[in-house]
């Protein structure tokens, strides 16, 4: 195997596992939401006696206040049950509203912190003398960026992805002309 071959391998593998590095370190110790400690599914959780599913039970009418209610609240219309599983009572469910806006901040706090990792192994790579180490950290750090770009993509702004993309392109650029240059 050639000597380009085996730089290139260990490049490779540093910046693979440098953002799996980082992501897992993320997903330890700053762990996201879990859709579960927000909403129930208590419908899940009935045991239903032998052939006692759903039968007889009785529709429930929901009022029109409670629907446009619980759409300015952004909320669905969920319904209480007994033990059979019929409903009993409907009601405003925001609990996928709640989930959703603790999954924006954890995803833009983790955008935040692998932007800066990514940034910390750029400069990593720009510093190290050895080739294939400082490669594997530019190509980390880039990796760690478009990670984290990835997760909060749908959170941008259309302005904000467009300047991101300039800036990390100008980043991008600018880390050629010193590297490559030297």
């Amino acid at each position: 195997m050639g000597k380009g071959i085996k730089k290139w391998a260990l490049a490779i593998g540093i910046a693979i596992v440098l953002a799996m590095f980082v992501n897992y370190g993320i997903g330890t110790f700053y762990p996201g939401p879990e859709y579960e400690d927000y909403c129930r599914d208590e419908f899940a959780r009935v045991v239903f006696p032998e052939g006692k599913l759903l039968e007889n039970c009785t529709v429930i009418e929901t009022p029109q206040s409670l629907k446009d209610s619980c759409q300015q609240e952004e909320g669905h219309i969920a319904y209480e049950r007994d033990s059979f599983g019929c409903p009993t009572k409907a009601y405003c469910e925001t609990c996928d509203r709640d989930y959703e806006a603790d999954r924006k901040t954890h995803s833009g706090n983790a955008f935040i912190i692998l932007v800066i990792a990514g940034l910390v192994c750029l400069a990593l790579g720009i510093v190290l003398k050895v080739e294939s180490v400082a490669t594997g950290f530019l190509l980390g750090g880039i990796l760690n960026i478009l990670i984290g770009t990835i997760g909060y993509w749908d959170h941008l702004h259309q302005y904000l992805r467009f300047i991101l993309l300039g800036i990390v392109l100008a980043l991008l650029i600018l880390l050629g002309y010193k590297k490559v240059r030297d």
